[in-house]
């Protein structure tokens, strides 16, 4: 971690788990295991190459825990040789302090059908985590990022809560773009269609009290992990002569944005109830 604590707190509506844990600030204090779980954001992956160097050996096996498409491949480039699997997560969570954890949804972990995703389902047996297995990962991927380009940007763009998508207006803005999304993966080989589009925004109700990482970030003036998400649609459409002008649009309004002023970034509650924390972990 960036920022060392003493323990970790989940803390499940009115009952706190007290989780110890041993904290390592220092890449240079790991040694190879079994099992990576890398969960940084796509940004981070780079920088956390001497990390992935020191935990990884000839038996290791890395789960990749990212959004976006195509993130496993670039952990590969930086452990070659390692066995690397790449997973979907379905999980909603809100850092409330340093060490400090709020499960929202928990909606468990999807990964490819394999011998391996049997040993991935073992290792997470009794920790109350659902893992999934799917029979086309890829068509999974681009369903999850139909609704990250949708819901993040919004969010972040808007500062509320997943609630916003009740608006038709905005519903109608992401379904768009998720029109958009889907367009792109089935020029990239995902089989998607615009009925998927009309499925996946049905999910946005049943987050509705959620919030998302990325408004999140924004709230805590963290860096927003756009360039994974609608970046990634508009650098394939590219590629396809694909028009996703929704999509280039969130890239350069996301981009553009500078940390809110310190009167939210603070740490302020807002009217939606989102508490913007400010540690690093």
């Amino acid at each position: 971690v960036r920022s060392p604590f003493k323990e970790l707190v989940v803390v499940t509506g009115a009952s706190q788990e007290r989780v110890p844990v041993r904290i390592v600030a220092d890449s240079r204090h790991v040694r190879p295991v079994p099992w990576v779980l890398l969960a940084v954001k796509s940004f981070d992956t780079a920088r956390a190459g001497a990390w992935l160097t020191g935990l990884c050996g000839e038996d290791t096996t890395v789960v990749v825990l990212q959004n976006g498409v195509g993130q496993a491949e670039s952990v590969r480039e930086l452990v070659p040789g390692t066995t690397v699997l790449p997973a979907l997560v379905f999980i909603q969570a809100e850092r409330e302090a340093l060490g400090r954890i709020r499960p929202t949804y928990d909606g468990g972990i999807e990964i490819q059908a394999s011998p391996e995703a049997e040993r991935v389902r073992e290792l997470f047996d009794g920790s109350g985590v659902e893992v999934r297995t799917q029979a086309d990962l890829t068509r999974a991927a681009w369903l999850k990022l139909m609704l990250n380009c949708a819901t993040n940007p919004l969010t972040a763009l808007t500062l509320r809560r997943m609630e916003v998508f009740g608006e038709g207006a905005i519903r109608e803005l992401a379904l768009g773009l998720m029109r958009e999304t889907a367009a792109v993966g089935a020029a990239v080989g995902a089989p998607i269609t615009e009925q998927d589009a009309q499925r996946v925004l049905e999910y946005t109700s049943v987050y509705a009290r959620g919030g998302t990482s990325m408004l999140q970030d924004r709230l805590a003036s963290r860096p927003l992990e756009y360039a994974a998400l609608n970046g990634a649609v508009v650098r394939l459409a590219e590629l396809h002569g694909i028009d996703v002008p929704l999509n280039r649009s969130m890239l350069t309004l996301l981009s553009a944005l500078r940390p809110l002023d310190s009167g939210i970034a603070d740490g302020t509650r807002l009217e939606t109830g989102l508490v913007a924390a400010t540690h690093e972990a």
